[in-house]
């Protein structure tokens, strides 16, 4: 292959690389990651965690993942905002004050118990009640957060 014949190809390789988003420049006027956020793929649905934080390169399905912010307060939190209760032998999370409904359409997917620079994750099934218990002696500071597939991410308070 001639020299030209090969830059031109390459040139439209990276073309379409950048075309179908394949690169992170669609998500650099986003801030960098931080550890433990949460974002969603609008398109799929797709959900993923940063373990390792970086520069801001999450796109999936072409387009810049959405950071779910944890919410605290607002509409539904009632439902939503994890109530943690000292139990014997650790901790329980409730998902709500009052209890959050778990329908094959409206769910808790999973709760997050943080304690002592720990984290803990449970994933909920469907059928079951809105709550996790963690066998977890923690001595300092403790938080949860669980995730509602329609109405977001919410943390303790």
């Amino acid at each position: 292959m001639k020299r030209r014949h090969f830059l031109a190809a390459a040139g439209a390789a990276t073309a379409g690389l950048v075309a179908t988003g394949s690169s992170n420049v669609q998500a650099e006027d986003r801030p960098a990651e931080k550890r433990l956020q949460v974002y969603v793929c609008e398109e799929c649905g797709a959900i993923v965690e940063v373990v390792e934080p970086g520069p801001p390169t999450l796109v999936h399905c072409g387009k810049p993942m959405k950071l779910l912010e944890e919410k605290t307060t607002g509409e539904g939190a009632e439902k939503h905002v994890p109530v943690i209760e000292k139990v014997e032998g650790g901790y329980k999370v409730k998902v709500g004050s009052i209890p959050h409904p778990m329908t094959r359409t409206h769910y808790i997917g999973w709760v997050d118990f943080y304690a002592d620079g720990q984290t803990h994750r449970q994933y909920l099934p469907v059928d079951g009640a809105p709550e996790a218990v963690f066998k977890v002696d923690a001595s300092k500071e403790i938080s949860a957060r669980a995730y509602c597939n329609l109405h977001g991410l919410w943390k303790s308070v």
